[in-house]
């Protein structure tokens, strides 16, 4: 019986935050970062305005920030503003990019006005969800 050969897991510096109404997006990003050899710690966060307050409570170093756009209460748009505003988390320059469901023109401008450092649509399946985040941190990585 052929066993697959062992991936050799990069352990991340700092955390990745994902916040996301839809709970299955962690197990897809988890599975996505096993598939390529990350060793990163996830948490998770299905309101950004929970988010926020954990990023302001906590003094953890944080590798990258995933947001979906459209959310309830705190829209992803909003939670890039809040933390914006944030003198204590401006400072941290923590990268922050959108991956969702939404391609509109309009939502794509106003994200990069904000100053997002990528924003991604969404993939379909996990293997493009891998291809996607490794590119994702190995730019992270170098810069």
């Amino acid at each position: 019986m052929e066993t697959s050969p062992t991936i050799k897991m990069i352990k991340l510096k700092g955390k990745i935050v994902l916040v996301d109404d839809d709970s299955y997006e962690r197990e897809l990003l988890e599975s996505a970062l096993q598939k390529r050899g990350w060793d990163a710690t996830v948490e998770y966060f299905d309101a950004a305005d929970d988010a926020l307050e954990h990023l302001k409570q906590n003094s953890d170093e944080i590798f990258l920030i995933i947001s979906d756009m459209n959310m309830p209460k705190m829209n992803g748009m909003d939670f890039k503003k809040a933390i914006d505003c944030d003198l204590k988390l401006r400072e941290k320059s923590i990268p922050f990019i959108f991956a969702t469901s939404t391609t509109v023109r309009s939502e794509i401008t106003q994200a990069f006005d904000y100053r997002v450092q990528g924003y991604f649509r969404k993939p379909n399946t996990t293997e493009e969800q891998a291809d996607m985040l490794d590119i994702i941190i190995k730019y992270w990585i170098v810069s």
